[in-house]
């Protein structure tokens, strides 16, 4: 998978959907490429990818994922985003963060969730934990 992001949130990119937010981000695989950002939309190229895409199930308009998650911390209730879905999300962007840090592409592995023959780039996956016990 490579991920591409823009250097800046408001830099425009020929090429890329401007309805889809702010910070878009294109995500290419083996079988077409994904587009999303930060308004909600989605592009899928094929067409024929988006068939196998699960639907928002939380029924959750964007803007008011904040304001669940707020709501969630006081309530206890869980929250509309799956937590799983999420975390998939969150090794995405971490990985695209950290490709820009070394400045260069970094190849994934997802099943191991670890970077392909490189030990720099799966050195920064974590850092060194702090000393304490509750």
């Amino acid at each position: 998978m490579v991920i591409h992001f823009l250097k800046t949130p408001f830099e425009k990119r020929p090429g890329w959907v401007q309805e889809l937010g702010t910070c878009p981000v294109r995500f290419e695989g083996d079988e077409g490429t994904v587009e999303v950002g930060d308004s909600g939309g989605m592009e899928v190229h094929p067409a024929s990818l988006k068939q196998n895409l699960p639907r928002n199930e939380s029924g959750l308009d964007v803007k008011e994922h904040s304001r669940n998650f707020f709501d969630c911390v006081k309530s206890r209730k869980p929250t509309a985003a799956n937590a799983e879905i999420m975390r998939h999300s969150h090794i995405a962007c971490h990985a695209a963060a950290l490709s820009w840090i070394l400045g260069r592409r970094l190849e994934m592995d997802p099943e191991q969730e670890t970077f392909v023959n490189d030990d720099e780039a799966n050195g920064l996956r974590t850092r060194p934990e702090r000393d304490w016990t509750l």
